[in-house]
């Protein structure tokens, strides 16, 4: 038997998407390429220092960032009864903290970044607004940002998704002016400033109090124009609550229970680009018999991506559907598809549209924003949506199988022939005997389908002699011809009697093409294998050799068998816990480290002199200083090397060109639909890398160049290189 450690998927859809992916977040990640941008110029802040009272006082530093906005407004004509007629982002900061009462659980200090309402803020300076909030975390425990309410919800998730700091960020407001009879805003500010200093949410990203209400930043939205108790979280409800004298969290987030992973942070580090990547994102807004000029105009304005408010689960009317659909074909705008309802998760998407989960459609709009900023290609974009945008929670748990009598009501359909006819849209569930069993989920496919499972009798001359079969060979249909949208599982019971020691159950499926039996992987859970597929042919159950670490996170990953060789070949290893987490992004250290690794690199390598080479940690500086001294990685015009930051799909290829010592054309020129974006110091290496096959690019025959990449794409493109040798 012919085995290729590379699941058709990989070879189908992941090669492209691996290869633009991991070109794309090894581009962004990497800096150890062997040529790098210019760096961006990025703003300086005058954040105060520690006061040498607050640095020998055991309460916690607090600093509050702020912008202006009701909470700093004044009533007009000294009226204070004036409660919605008020000059926002009035007063400064300073005075108004030294108006409150001494805290009695933090030290408190200020910084005047703006005073004015939050809507009169650009995204550019939202950029700036994040990078001060993270330097000030640089110097102390927390921080308290305080805005105006009526977009307080998007500079929060803004926040969220930029800050690189794990420490409390707290945003706070307040829906009356601070000098109107029973404002709200001292009690805020106060109640903020407790929150933060508590440390009660470091991990969670940032959260927004007001009211005594702690919110998430993804899940808050105000609902009311004038009332105080204005912020909600529908669906999920609050985090918690600032009672006296205690901050109460009763729930964690999604990002909270990532507390000290590698993968917590957001891929989106605004110190790694330019203020000007921010690209033009819109809301449209869908209604009865709605046109489609609004989405043509903002195209013709420059937009890169809209978002649509739609009716109940996301609908829009047939004009706006017809825009959408040129939008997308002719200038390659890119889609969120949310709800106007308020609440209600969207599933779903397509080529150049992606759902929103349960985004609003100002949160879906800086997700988008952000995406489009660190990446031109849409599998990439929708990636993040599905993962940093949805921040659902997954617990791994071994799958056991459905028997084919089991039916738990619902829209699935449950058959123990070998056929059964599943509705679009439905989840249902097929077994045969009980050797197999294939469980489609909801949303898998977007039309009604006919699925079959036959059980093979033997082995039709495409198992060769010195293969070991565990399980018969099944030939699972479907009746159209599309992938699934939501991979569907299949559960395959094996004879573990007849695994030797030393090997180990694994998935494969037969490539009709190739004529080749493809690893798949899965977990194995006693005599019981499982793996998730999104296309149907013949799959079996044969014994493999034990290959490498056994991690806990990488059984049924589509990269499992590369993963594999690599770990075996010592090229990469996994983490202390057990894991390898394979879709984490790679940083410009990690990937030296991979592929110095796979080079086989020996010797002491450059003395390193980089700005920054004390941020290079010790695990990765031998690599780093081999690669300066096989002139494969040179820093930024800064001369730093910026470890931490995630490796760009360009400079990821410079590095494999000059590892591989591939012969490089000055004067070359890809066939890339986006080769113009490809900057001249990459462009030869992109072309000697993609004629080789190492590395394809990315739907629509684009190379995204500055777009990132996972551990499991930079693994995938590092063995091909191998193999290209």
């Amino acid at each position: 038997m012919n085995i290729i450690n590379h699941s058709k998927t990989t070879k189908k859809i992941f090669v492209p998407l691996l290869i633009a992916a991991l070109l794309s977040t090894l581009l962004i990640g990497y800096a150890g390429s062997a040529r790098a941008e210019e760096a961006p110029v990025l703003p300086t802040f005058d954040i105060p220092a520690l006061s040498a009272e607050h640095k020998a006082s055991a309460l916690p530093n607090v600093i509050v960032v702020a912008t202006g906005g009701t909470l700093a407004g004044q009533v007009r004509d000294k009226d204070p009864a004036n409660f919605q007629n008020y000059a926002a982002g009035t007063y400064k900061i300073a005075n108004m903290v030294a108006e409150l009462p001494k805290h009695k659980t933090a030290d408190v200090s200020t910084f005047q970044f703006g005073n004015k309402g939050s809507g009169g803020y650009t995204m550019k300076e939202l950029y700036d607004l994040s990078l001060a909030v993270d330097a000030a975390l640089e110097i102390y425990d927390s921080a308290v940002v305080t805005t105006g309410t009526d977009t307080m919800e998007e500079i929060a998730y803004f926040l969220d998704l930029t800050v690189q700091s794990e420490k409390p960020v707290v945003v706070t407001g307040a829906m009356r002016p601070w000098d109107a009879i029973g404002t709200d805003g001292p009690a805020n500010l106060y109640q903020a400033i407790k929150v933060a200093g508590s440390n009660k949410t470091k991990w969670y990203g940032t959260v927004v109090m007001l009211n005594d209400v702690i919110h998430a930043a993804r899940e808050v939205t105000k609902s009311n124009a004038h009332r105080m108790d204005t912020f909600e979280t529908p669906m999920f409800g609050a985090l918690g609550y600032v009672d006296d004298p205690a901050v109460r969290i009763y729930r964690m987030n999604a990002r909270a229970l990532k507390a000290g992973e590698a993968d917590w942070k957001s891929p989106f580090n605004l110190k790694t680009i330019s203020k000007d990547s921010l690209p033009k994102v819109e809301i449209v807004y869908s209604y009865q018999e709605a046109g489609g000029g609004a989405i043509r105009a903002l195209v013709e304005e420059g937009a890169k991506g809209i978002v649509t408010a739609g009716t109940g689960a996301a609908g829009i009317s047939s004009k706006m559907s017809t825009a959408r659909a040129a939008a997308i074909k002719d200038h390659g705008v890119t889609f969120v598809s949310t709800t106007r309802t308020g609440s209600g998760t969207i599933t779903g998407g397509s080529n150049g549209i992606i759902a929103g989960d349960n985004l609003n459609p100002q949160h879906a709009r800086i997700m988008l924003m952000l995406s489009l900023a660190f990446s031109n290609d849409f599998k990439t974009v929708k990636g993040w949506f599905e993962t940093v945008g949805t921040q659902d929670i997954t617990v791994d748990v071994a799958a056991t199988p459905t028997t084919p009598e089991e039916n738990n009501g619902g829209s699935g359909a449950v058959s123990n022939s070998g056929e059964v006819t599943i509705g679009a849209g439905s989840s249902g569930t097929l077994g045969l005997d009980d050797s197999v069993t294939v469980t489609i989920p909801a949303g898998a496919t977007k039309e009604q389908m006919k699925l079959s499972i036959t059980k093979l009798a033997g082995t039709g001359g495409i198992v060769d002699s010195t293969s070991q079969l565990l399980s018969p060979l099944f030939e699972i249909m479907k009746s159209i011809p599309d992938n699934f949208i939501i991979p569907a599982t299949l559960t395959f019971k094996f004879d573990k009697t007849l695994i030797k020691e030393g090997k180990k159950a694994s998935v494969f499926y037969y490539d009709e093409t190739k004529k080749q039996w493809i690893e798949m992987g899965g977990t194995v859970s006693g005599n019981i294998i499982t793996v998730k597929t999104d296309h149907f042919t013949k799959f079996a159950v044969f014994a493999v050799d034990e290959i490498g670490a056994s991690f806990t996170d990488v059984s049924g990953h589509w990269a499992e068998a590369a993963i594999q060789k690599a770990v075996a070949a010592g090229i990469v290893k996994g983490y202390v816990d057990g894991t390898f987490k394979p879709n984490n992004t790679v940083t410009r250290a990690e990937f030296s480290v991979m592929l110095m690794g796979a080079l086989k690199a020996e010797g002491v390598g450059e003395t390193l002199a980089f700005a920054d080479q004390a941020s290079i940690a010790a695990w990765a500086k031998d690599a780093v200083a081999q690669a300066v001294k096989a002139g494969i990685i040179s820093g930024y015009p800064d001369d730093t090397f910026r470890p931490s930051a995630n490796i760009l799909r360009m400079e990821m290829v410079s590095m494999i060109a000059k590892g591989s010592k591939l012969t490089l054309d000055p004067d070359a020129i890809t066939g890339f639909a986006d080769n113009k974006e490809i900057p001249a110091w990459a462009m030869s290496a992109v072309k000697a890398v993609s004629d080789k096959g190492i590395i394809q690019g990315r739907t629509g025959n684009v190379f995204a160049p500055k777009a990132t990449a996972s551990r499991a794409d930079a693994i995938t493109v590092i063995m091909n290189m191998l193999e290209s040798q």
